[in-house]
């Protein structure tokens, strides 16, 4: 029989020998970095990637609102903050396997066995009873890192979680912005299409007046009436755009249409300023890069876990309580219990289950060093992509505003020239109906302007990100004190006499 003392020396051995783990340590994949991006001006090339709250830039307060609120109240982010309290939970569970596990249990029975045996002769009929308070410990010795790579497989997947979440921050972050631009867009187009409906309405009601009066043709009116049209046409769909913009921005903030503060005007915008940061820093600050990685290293950590399955499992196990048929005298010391065992226990033959399931952890593997150099190069590439979306649409914002002043020229020399009698009335149609048109590009180029500051920053990640971070736990610190008021009693308060009106 075992004794104590050398129950408590298999116990400090087997602990001692847990310093090992099978399986493959982690390693980071090499994946070639290029020694600096191809579409931005050296001068540009600064570490603020880390810069925090660059959208203030935009010099617009009413962005900042939305920005907030939909850092606050967005059910996308309020849905992967719940996959992170989640996965955070995991760990916990997978860790707390490291430790002995203490447990307790209490029993009271009574019973009466049968006559016809030895024991239900001996007591008649007279009921057995039995009491019995247990407090019991087990402890897996985690000799071959089963434990501790399942532990290091959660606390990635934890990270995962957590940099999804940062990418739900920056994906939703950038909709707003995106969605604001747009908002803004269409106002400019709304106006700029009403104005040019109206000024076309009027044209046309002087036609027909000096048509009246046999100074134009019928033809010019006809003419006149279609350019109208023309510009009519566009008001609908267009405020259509707005309406359904205006409806994504409240669903992303949480904030209501009509409580949507008046905006400004894309003139009105600065443009901020774009710092992109090393190549090498992409790894470290990207949030889909990093999920990647960690479902990598979590992948890593389960071949660990499931190659410990070809090992025995080695567990000890204790207990100590009291037991008695009588309640009085169940704490008392002659009926005080105790046990401890040692036990292990391994395959040796489970039909390849456990070579399977070291194969598939393997292959899950694999899977996911690919999905992570996808990760990698993709991420780069779209880096590449919004600076070079940046500085082409700089040049197209350049050329479509000189094309809008060219025009504009042109449709006050056609007017002039048809007023002096120059020319006829189908060149100012024709000056004007290739105006309107090139206005209202100009509109969607001036928002893809400014938001390619954003898809630039949105590429890179970074520590502004975090600051998101910060102020979405301060709101849901606020929210949670905001249910707790509500959830409180209200106190009575002191009844005071009723003051007479003065009119009795």
């Amino acid at each position: 029989m075992i004794n104590r003392r050398t129950f408590l020396a298999a116990a400090v051995s087997a602990a001692v020998l847990t310093g090992c783990a099978v399986g493959p340590d982690y390693d980071r994949p090499y994946v070639p970095v290029p020694k600096d991006y191809r579409h931005i001006q050296s001068e540009e090339a600064d570490l603020g990637l880390l810069k925090a709250r660059w959208w203030t830039e935009y010099n617009d307060p009413n962005l900042d609102f939305f920005v907030s609120k939909a850092i606050a109240n967005n059910r996308t982010l309020q849905q992967t903050m719940a996959n992170v309290e989640r996965a955070a939970a995991q760990l916990t569970v997978a860790r707390s396997n490291l430790f002995p596990q203490l447990n307790y249990s209490g029993d009271l029975g009574k019973s009466k066995a049968s006559l016809n045996t030895p024991t239900g002769a001996a007591m008649g009929d007279k009921p057995i009873k039995s009491y019995e308070t247990l407090a019991s410990a087990s402890w897996e010795i985690d000799l071959w890192g089963k434990i501790r790579r399942q532990t290091e497989s959660a606390r990635a997947t934890l990270r995962a979680t957590e940099a999804a979440h940062r990418a739900a921050i920056s994906s939703v972050i950038g909709s707003v912005i995106s969605t604001y631009l747009s908002i803004l867009t269409t106002e400019e187009q709304y106006k700029i299409a009403v104005e040019t409906a109206e000024s076309y309405h009027k044209t046309y009601q002087l036609f027909l007046l000096r048509f009246k009066h046999g100074n134009v043709s019928e033809m010019e009116v006809a003419q006149a009436w279609s350019q109208w049209e023309s510009a009519m046409v566009q008001i609908p769909q267009i405020r259509q755009n707005n309406t359904e913009l205006k409806n994504s921005l409240s669903v992303l903030t949480g904030v209501p249409v009509d409580d949507f503060p008046k905006f400004k005007t894309l003139d009105e915008l600065n443009v901020p300023a774009v710092v992109a940061g090393i190549p090498s820093q992409l790894l470290e600050e990207r949030p889909d890069v990093i999920q990647a990685e960690e479902q990598l290293r979590a992948a890593n950590a389960d071949i660990g876990a499931a190659k410990a399955l070809y090992f025995p499992s080695i567990s000890l196990s204790g207990g100590l309580g009291f037991s008695s048929d009588q309640l009085k005298e169940l704490f008392k010391g002659p009926s005080k219990v105790w046990q401890y065992a040692g036990n292990i226990s391994g395959p040796i033959f489970h039909w390849g289950a456990v070579t399977a399931g070291v194969r598939s952890a393997e292959a899950q593997q694999k899977a996911l060093l690919a999905a992570y150099q996808l990760a990698v190069s993709t991420a780069f590439a779209d880096v590449d992509n919004a600076l070079s979306r940046r500085q082409n649409v700089i040049e197209e914002l350049r050329s479509k505003r000189s094309l809008v002043m060219s025009l504009e020229d042109y449709s006050r020399l056609a007017n002039a020239q048809y007023q002096g009698g120059y020319t006829g009335y189908f060149t100012v149609l024709q000056a004007e109906q290739s105006l309107l048109p090139q206005q209202i590009s100009l509109a969607e180029v001036k928002s893809r302007a400014l938001n390619s500051v954003a898809q630039v920053y949105q590429a890179l990640g970074g520590g502004w990100i975090d600051q998101a971070l910060i102020e979405e736990q301060q709101a849901i610190r606020e929210i949670e004190e905001a249910e707790k008021l509500k959830k409180q009693p209200i106190k009575p308060t002191t009844a005071q006499p009723m003051q007479k009106s003065a009119d009795g």
